[in-house]
């Protein structure tokens, strides 16, 4: 009796992530015992991300989705309705939103790590209007929410972390509960001048970690800590090197803003944090995908070959230096037929060739 084996193939590279992340957290197929199952979380979770990831109204992406191929390839009985994909919206918390992306994290060899924050707009606000008041000489409040995020800075540049405020907050008030949150140990943060508490090297140390910020230059009013800032100077001087990648965070800002196009679209406040935490997480698998093997790691070993060559001496050379010399007695058969046996061959085979 024959048995087939069918090998589970993925149509892309997309919905191999997505299967992966799925299968790691445990989740059951559906919530209810009883009732509707048309849908399972695998489609709706698969479905959340691609939304996400095409950056539409939710008309626009379910008239886009009846022409793709995912129908066929999620298994899709029938097509959700507006309705039905905003229930979807508001059926994961934040709190499963933020179990998914720590599964979603590479966790290998994380030693150096960015921490910044950046503001993020809101799709509904519009530049044209900003820029009549503008010209018209009136002063126009910036709101805007804020983004705090923790990124690895060598790998696959995935935010570790993340804190989502809708009101603007100092730097230094975010990166406190941050700090306090962090499981990583051994590994170095990197962070600008805006994180000049010095409490945060002594939180940092609590987890055997190592904060790095460049002083801040208060000029001639900062007259008190100074042993604080002479240890904060010395930390910064001695891993200057290492603080150049603290530019990667800015990088990981620009690739929300850019690549993805990163405009919040929810009006209320807790589909705000959800739609960013969907945001993150599709981040980190895109970044999963670009650098799924082998691409992100950096080789720095090397090796050094050394050829010596060293001149032996022959025997033919031995024969020939000796006929020149005329050392060899040619009725001493025995010494001759020692020394030129080789170099007679040699010669005849040589003459054969030619």
């Amino acid at each position: 009796m024959l048995q087939q084996n069918i090998l589970p193939k993925f149509n892309n590279k997309l919905e191999r992530e997505v299967n992966n992340l799925f299968h790691s957290t445990n989740l059951p197929l559906h919530f209810n015992h009883k009732g509707n199952k048309q849908f399972t979380n695998y489609q709706r979770i698969s479905l959340i991300i691609i939304f996400r990831r095409e950056n539409k109204s939710i008309r626009d992406f379910i008239d886009w989705l009846k022409e793709s191929k995912w129908i066929s390839w999620l298994g899709l009985k029938k097509i959700p309705k507006k309705s039905t994909f905003h229930d979807w919206l508001d059926l994961f918390d934040t709190k499963l939103i933020r179990k998914l992306i720590n599964l979603s994290i590479d966790k290998i060899n994380i030693k150096v790590t960015a921490i910044d924050g950046s503001g993020i707009d809101t799709n509904f606000k519009s530049s044209y209007y900003q820029k009549r008041l503008k010209g018209l000489g009136e002063k126009v409040n910036n709101s805007y929410h804020k983004l705090d995020i923790i990124v690895d800075t060598y790998g696959k540049k995935q935010i570790l972390d993340y804190s989502f405020l809708l009101k603007n907050r100092h730097d230094s008030f975010v990166a406190k509960k941050l700090l306090k949150r962090m499981r990583l140990r051994k590994c170095k943060i990197l962070a600008d001048k805006g994180y000049s508490d010095y409490e945060f090297i002594e939180t940092a140390r609590t987890k055997q970690n190592i904060f790095i910020s460049p002083p801040k230059n208060y000029g001639e009013k900062c007259r008190k800590d100074n042993l604080k800032r002479e240890r904060k100077i010395r930390n910064y001087e001695s891993n200057k090197v290492i603080y150049r990648r603290r530019a990667i965070v800015e990088s990981v800002f620009s690739s929300l803003k850019r690549k993805q196009s990163l405009r919040l679209r929810s009006k209320l406040s807790h589909m705000k944090k959800r739609e960013m935490g969907w945001q993150i997480l599709f981040y980190n698998i895109r970044r999963n995908i670009e650098f799924d093997g082998f691409g992100f790691k950096e080789n720095l070993s090397f090796f050094i070959l050394i050829f010596e060559i060293y001149l032996t001496p022959d025997k033919a050379n031995k024969c020939i230096a000796l006929k020149a010399t005329n050392q060899i007695n040619p009725h001493d058969s025995a010494t001759a037929q020692n020394l030129c046996q080789r170099p007679r061959v040699f010669m005849e085979r040589s003459r054969d060739k030619n």
